[in-house]
């Protein structure tokens, strides 16, 4: 089967395949949205103090980063 534009138009009968298909699925598989109050600290941490303290790891590994990149560019 080719692609782009190669390839021949969908026809009403495959369309209505895929339709039936998608239909079929419906219900059977997981969610794609997790309501707030079940996600947990590791997924999407809600709390401002675990959401600060992670930014506070960030810059702090960010400047020693950083630092580490101008000695090294300080010594060639």
């Amino acid at each position: 089967m080719g692609f782009g534009p190669a390839r021949p138009p969908m026809t009403e009968g495959v369309a209505e395949v895929i339709v039936k298909d998608v239909h079929s699925g419906i219900g059977k598989g997981l969610t794609s949205e997790v309501p707030l109050a079940f996600q947990t600290a590791a997924r999407a941490p809600t709390d401002p103090a675990s959401r600060n303290r992670t930014r506070k790891a960030l810059v702090v590994f960010a400047l020693l980063g950083a630092a580490g990149l101008a000695v090294l560019w300080l010594m060639v």
